[in-house]
């Protein structure tokens, strides 16, 4: 099962994190999208990769699960995606 960090420096030293980017679109539309931590993506592609957060919350939970990723960083700094705003995961 994948656990939900809020900072980079929650997850354990060497283990292997996705992280979800939240951001605002310039039309004020919350986005986010989902990269392996530390990869440089520029705005643009993140743009082109995402969809609203809190669909992109849910696959990216999917895929972390998928991959055996123990934690997913919800990397949101400005507060725009805050954990009450987040859908429950279905586990079975």
């Amino acid at each position: 099962m994948t656990r939900i960090i809020e900072h980079r420096h929650d997850a354990a030293p060497g283990e292997e994190v996705f992280e979800l980017r939240v951001f605002k679109l310039h039309d004020g539309d919350v986005r986010a999208c989902v990269v392996p931590a530390d990869l440089a993506v520029s705005h643009t592609m993140m743009e082109e990769m995402s969809e609203p957060a809190a669909q992109a919350f849910l696959d990216a939970l999917a895929l972390c699960e998928k991959e055996a990723i123990a934690a997913l960083w919800v990397h949101d700094s400005l507060g725009l995606f805050p954990p009450g705003d987040r859908p429950a995961r279905d586990v079975r």
